[in-house]
């Protein structure tokens, strides 16, 4: 009993001095996180919307290598908040936004949906009566070693 009790403490205070680098390390790979609060009733439109704005963005994003990935996430109750928004970036230097970057992306959005801005500063501008942001975050990933 006292050598499973000994046991117990040694490995109960070894991990109180965890370090990272040594027993963790934050990945390079870093996430912009979106938290959103959308009114009830006004999710489906707002998902709607969000294609013809948000995804088009990010989906030429993605397609220019500017960034890794993209997630539009939803709870299915009535809870709040109820989306999420994700950006993944291969590190922190891919997160810098550029005036390069900016025009390649306008140009393809243009070029691929045509001169529509008045409508999508519409869609933009209705967003505001319908949501809310609850919060806006860099996250990054956790690799534990083994």
């Amino acid at each position: 009993m006292k050598k499973i009790l000994l046991l117990v403490i040694t490995f109960s205070i070894s991990n109180v001095f965890a370090e990272i680098w040594k027993d963790y390390e934050p990945s390079e790979r870093q996430i912009q996180l979106t938290v959103i609060d959308v009114q009830a009733n006004y999710l489906d439109n707002y998902l709607v919307n969000l294609k013809r704005t948000w995804v088009r963005s990010v989906e030429v994003q993605k397609e220019l290598g500017h960034i890794v990935d993209y997630g539009v996430y939803v709870s299915d109750g009535a809870n709040s908040p109820n989306v999420w928004l994700t950006i993944e970036y291969e590190n922190m230097a891919a997160m810098e936004q550029t005036k390069e970057k900016y025009d390649a992306v306008n140009a393809v959005l243009a070029e691929r949906y045509g001169d529509d801005d008045e409508e999508l500063d519409m869609i933009a501008k209705g967003y505001e009566e319908i949501r809310r942001m609850v919060d806006n975050q860099r996250i990054n990933q956790v690799n534990f070693k083994m």
